[in-house]
């Protein structure tokens, strides 16, 4: 999905600083990846593919089942982000950190983000994404959230209403996801070299819009079909929230029959940091 809407593994404005980083140099270490929440293990495929020269490592709390074979170049280990980077993986071992909607599960974000300075060589490069669990017009403002029969109610609005709603109750820490490339820049001005931040904005649903790009449509004809599952898949969180299971089960019916005829033009937004280490 978000390799279609960018039209490539990485956010566009960090494509050359990436390839930099990655490039094979006489005297130097093997370049080096790792995928952090790497989750199917798809990303790293890709990227072990695109860079074969590279050693491409994805990690998660469970073991991947890929649904395509690895290339020689590509592992995954098992562990918690929050509490075994420091001891799994050796101080300036990576060219390249990426970790993409895996951040509600990290409590302790200080010793997150220097475990990240730590593990990155210098001139190496950090990216890091998560949605905002709220909604955008065509204008790029934010949606105010409806009650059902309200005029402008959006079944996926209610859907990220509830998801914020469970996870502030489990990660106190959640607001700092819509300040991450302040909580980057503040390590430092001798820390990074350049820390940039980007958007990717998705609609949500099938609908024309003169702002949304070929790949951005195909992102979010792809980002629709995930939807379509998503309450299936995160029930035992809505559980967590103020919803009981019939109220989950309407949620899932409505956003289901929304996606397929959207009567809110909204999009999601997806928050991209990506810094490069001095």
């Amino acid at each position: 999905m978000f390799t279609a809407a960018l039209d490539g593994l990485f956010p566009p404005p960090a494509t050359d600083a990436i390839h930099n980083a990655l490039r094979v140099r006489e005297g130097y270490a093997q370049p080096t990846v790792l995928d952090i929440g790497t989750g199917s293990g798809a990303w790293c495929i890709d990227m072990a593919r695109a860079f074969p020269d590279a050693t491409v490592v994805g990690m998660d709390l469970v073991p991947v089942k890929s649904s395509s074979l690895p290339p020689a170049n590509c592992r995954f280990d098992v562990g918690n982000a929050d509490t075994d980077l420091e001891n799994m993986y050796q101080a300036e071992s990576f060219n390249f950190i990426h970790a993409r909607s895996m951040l509600q599960g990290v409590k302790d974000f200080p010793s997150f983000f220097r475990n990240i300075r730590k593990m990155l060589r210098p001139g190496g490069v950090f990216v890091t994404m998560e949605g905002k669990l709220t909604t955008w017009d065509e204008n790029g403002q934010s949606i105010e959230y409806k009650e059902e029969g309200q005029p402008g109610f959006s079944w996926f609005r209610k859907t990220l209403y509830h998801m914020r709603e469970a996870l502030v109750t489990r990660n106190p820490n959640m607001e700092l996801f819509y300040r991450l490339t302040d909580c980057v820049r503040d390590m430092g001005d001798d820390v990074w070299e350049k820390v940039e931040g980007f958007d990717l904005d998705l609609p949500v649903g099938n609908f024309d819009s003169p702002t949304v790009s070929p790949s951005e449509r195909l992102g979010g004809k792809l980002f629709a079909e995930s939807l379509s599952r998503l309450p299936d898949s995160i029930r035992p969180m809505l559980l967590s929230s103020s919803l009981t299971p019939e109220g989950v089960d309407r949620l899932a019916t409505g956003l289901r029959a929304e996606l397929k005829e959207p009567k809110v033009k909204q999009f999601s937004r997806f928050m991209y940091t990506w810094a490069v280490k001095k």
